[in-house]
């Protein structure tokens, strides 16, 4: 299911960071998967993380496993 990147920020941060700087992270490719802009409004799924530089952006062994058929 797809929800605003404001209600996904307060779901996953306390405090949730600003409007600026979700943007940026979008811009950047840091929010995985990508958002998807509607509108004026990114929607993202709501199981979307964040990748933080360094990491590798790929899911991770227990979560490729759950995708398994």
């Amino acid at each position: 299911m797809k929800i605003l990147l404001n209600a996904w920020a307060k779901i996953h941060y306390a405090p949730p960071p600003s409007a600026f700087v979700l943007r940026q992270w979008v811009r950047k490719g840091e929010i995985v998967p990508a958002p998807e802009l509607v509108g004026r409004a990114y929607y993202v799924d709501d199981t979307a993380r964040r990748i933080v530089a360094g990491r590798p952006a790929r899911p991770s062994l227990v979560e490729r496993l759950k995708a398994r058929p």
